[in-house]
């Protein structure tokens, strides 16, 4: 797709908006868009600043500052604030240096610390039903705690069936 406004570039900037129910689209090159009122071209989103701004939030576990410049990754020596600054670890030894400060960060992400994707299902057999026992344990927890105990008692069979259904 090429400029709306001078026809000749490829169009990077892709501007839609609505007015009175009528949408309006358009599509320029850096060059035209630059030239736009109300654009800011010279400002690129940048991943490492948005992963600075989520570390500098308040989050569950305050972090201190003294402390980021002391904690290094004990096999490449990465300081916890060059990881501020770039947003990258340097090898996978980072992960365990940095494992607390990680999960608050990784929750405000995600929504989860665990990885809850898709299992694939030639393979995922026993994986499903371990994944399902413990959302049932959960579940399980909770009505517990909500003194549903009809409902709990339902769960801990399922759970129980699941379990020695799957040895």
């Amino acid at each position: 797709m090429f400029c709306d406004r001078c026809g000749k570039n490829p169009a990077v900037v892709h501007r839609i908006t609505t007015i009175n129910g009528k949408k309006k689209e358009l599509h320029l090159c850096k060059e035209c868009a630059m030239q736009e009122k109300g654009m800011i071209i010279d400002n690129p989103f940048s991943i490492n600043a948005l992963l600075s701004s989520l570390l500098d939030m308040g989050g569950e576990t305050p972090i201190k500052i003294e402390k980021l410049d002391t904690v290094k990754c004990s096999q490449c020596g990465m300081g916890f604030t060059e990881f501020k600054k770039t947003g990258k670890l340097g090898c996978d030894e980072c992960y365990a240096s940095f494992r607390d400060r990680l999960l608050p960060l990784l929750k405000r992400v995600q929504g989860n610390t665990r990885h809850s994707g898709k299992i694939p299902k030639r393979i995922g057999g026993s994986l499903r039903i371990k994944k399902e026992i413990e959302n049932l344990q959960e579940e399980l927890e909770r009505a517990v705690k909500a003194e549903e105990y009809e409902r709990a008692v339902e769960l801990r069979d399922r759970i129980k069936s699941l379990k020695e259904g799957s040895k």
